[in-house]
């Protein structure tokens, strides 16, 4: 693995091998890490492997990395209802949120297959109809500490929300 770093060094500066051996003392368990130790694995594709952890580092080592939502606002664009939509789906399931969450920090969205994958969820995100319950997690998520007086969370308590009486989002 030394040989690599060393390479990556010659190539790309100390600085960047600094970066990599941060990411492996920090992520021991991701799985480029595990490739990059892996000596089965071809030395070329190592260094491949060291350059994109390199490149991409600040997914790793930054405390507060760009996350699958900022993915999603680029690809919605300046819809507000849509952004709302694939938000509340994934407020209301934070398991998935932070599965994708994991997804875009290990392999960011470079590559057709990467970005395919995010694709398909926003879709998913959109196309799936939610409950009353997660649209209320939603919005209790969304609305933190403010008490329910004030809040949206009211209308999907009230017995119009229930007969259709008010619009949905």
């Amino acid at each position: 693995m030394y040989g690599i770093l060393s390479q990556l060094s010659k190539m790309m500066g100390r600085p960047a091998m600094k970066r990599v051996l941060e990411v492996i003392k920090k992520h021991p368990d991701m799985r480029p890490v595990k490739n990059l130790k892996n000596p089965n694995v071809s030395d070329q594709s190592r260094l491949g492997i060291a350059k994109f952890m390199a490149e991409g580092s600040d997914r790793y080592l930054d405390s507060h990395p760009g996350t699958f939502m900022n993915y999603v606002r680029g690809k919605v664009g300046n819809d507000p209802n849509r952004f709302r939509k694939v938000s509340d789906y994934f407020r209301a399931k934070p398991d998935a949120r932070k599965e994708m969450d994991d997804w875009y920090m290990e392999m960011g969205s470079e590559g057709g297959w990467s970005r395919g994958f995010l694709d398909d969820m926003i879709k998913e995100a959109e196309m799936s109809p939610m409950t009353l319950e997660d649209l209320a997690a939603a919005e209790l998520s969304r609305v933190g500490r403010r008490p329910y007086s004030t809040s949206a969370v009211n209308k999907y308590l009230t017995k119009a929300f229930k007969r259709g009486g008010i619009a949905s989002l």
